[in-house]
């Protein structure tokens, strides 16, 4: 598994907040529609190509196989999270069930170059964890990269949610964090809690 998503979002300014009343932006900068469906076939049609273009320009030699991509986003108990900009995929995430009793695992998050650096990361993920959450998910497992400031970005935004599972690691794709983070309830209780299933989690 790897999860390589930029964390930085731009710092707000006055001025930019002028600039953003003055005039709207235009529909290439505006953010991307967000939509989770569940894995399939279906899925793999529509998002699966744009999908596997976007994993060859980030990572090149180290991209996921063809039948990689396609064994996750095709799994039928998948969560597919989707952005889309002016009908062109520029982002995805793909969750499939793991290794926790109850848990699911991020297996890729990926936002196109030119829509970084907006925090998009965040409303994607909520959308998959959200759907996780409908099917009786408890906890996401991300490996986040060290090395981009994404693991310590997940740390800051869940807080009490994320819980470390194994510190900081050599991959294929640099340095990674384990992390876990406990989904909310979605009736809006506590969040719920997973089993323990391997000695990884202590």
């Amino acid at each position: 598994m790897k999860v390589r998503a930029s964390a930085t979002k731009r710092p707000w300014t006055r001025a930019a907040t002028k600039r953003t009343r003055r005039r709207s932006p235009p529909p290439s900068v505006r953010d991307p529609a967000i939509a989770v469906a569940s894995g399939g076939d279906a899925a793999w049609r529509t998002f699966g190509e744009r999908m596997l273009e976007l994993e060859r320009q980030e990572w090149r030699s180290r991209a996921f196989s063809r039948a990689e991509m396609r064994r996750q986003v095709a799994a039928g108990r998948a969560a597919v999270g989707t952005l889309v900009a002016e009908d062109r995929l520029v982002g995805f995430a793909v969750a499939t069930p793991g290794w926790l009793a109850r848990g699911a695992t991020l297996n890729n998050v990926l936002i196109d170059p030119a829509y970084r650096g907006r925090g998009l990361v965040w409303p994607l993920l909520a959308a998959v964890e959200r759907e996780l959450g409908t099917r009786g998910f408890a906890t996401l497992v991300i490996d986040a990269r060290v090395d981009n400031g994404f693991a310590d970005a997940i740390e800051r935004r869940y807080g009490a949610r994320a819980r470390v599972l194994a510190r900081d690691h050599p991959s294929l794709y640099g340095a990674q964090r384990t992390i876990a983070v406990e989904l909310s309830d979605p009736s809006g209780g506590r969040p719920r809690r997973a089993s323990r299933r391997s000695s990884i989690d202590r």
